[in-house]
């Protein structure tokens, strides 16, 4: 299943980043000589700064501590500076981050059709759905969005019949 699968190289890809050979705690750098300092911006708006030092070591401070899902944000502001002297490391980080990319639009297929199959039996109207998505997405005039049927368009299911007011 794709989805165990996603789980499994997400996690050795965030394992991998972790490793980064050039990535220094906070308490290491004491003594390093600093060449840059490059400040990230996190989609929260908290900001981090990237303390690079020579030899390609750097480490990570800001308003609030290094968490696991900063390490890739951090390695891509600081990739076109170090990559040169960890080419390994960033090969096999490239290559993990494609498998990801490639299994989770696996994962995303497999969740969707599952859901389809799943409530296709209680749900008549979701197959015309998905036949009419097909069709329009063939004709090249699917537009954006999710349409459903109207209430007035849905099958009835017997025993649940709604009574209008008059």
């Amino acid at each position: 299943m794709y989805v165990e699968q996603k789980w499994k190289i997400n996690r050795e890809k965030n394992e991998h980043a972790r490793s980064c050979p050039g990535l220094i705690p906070p308490d290491q750098a004491k003594g390093k000589i600093l060449r840059e300092t490059i400040s990230l911006t996190l989609p929260d708006q908290s900001r981090l700064n990237i303390l690079l030092f020579e030899n390609g070591l750097f480490s990570v401070v800001g308003e609030i501590s290094l968490q696991p899902s900063h390490i890739l944000p951090v390695l891509e502001n600081v990739r076109e500076k170090i990559e040169h002297l960890y080419p390994d490391f960033y090969r096999k980080l490239d290559k993990l981050s494609e498998d990801d990319r490639r299994i989770q639009a696996l994962a995303r297929m497999e969740n969707i059709l599952g859901a389809i199959r799943n409530n296709a039996s209680s749900n008549p109207a979701l197959l015309e759905s998905v036949k009419a998505l097909l069709e329009e997405l063939e004709s090249g005039q699917a537009s954006p969005g999710c349409g459903v049927p109207k209430d007035s368009e849905l099958p009835e299911k017997p025993g649940n019949k709604i009574e209008q007011k008059r």
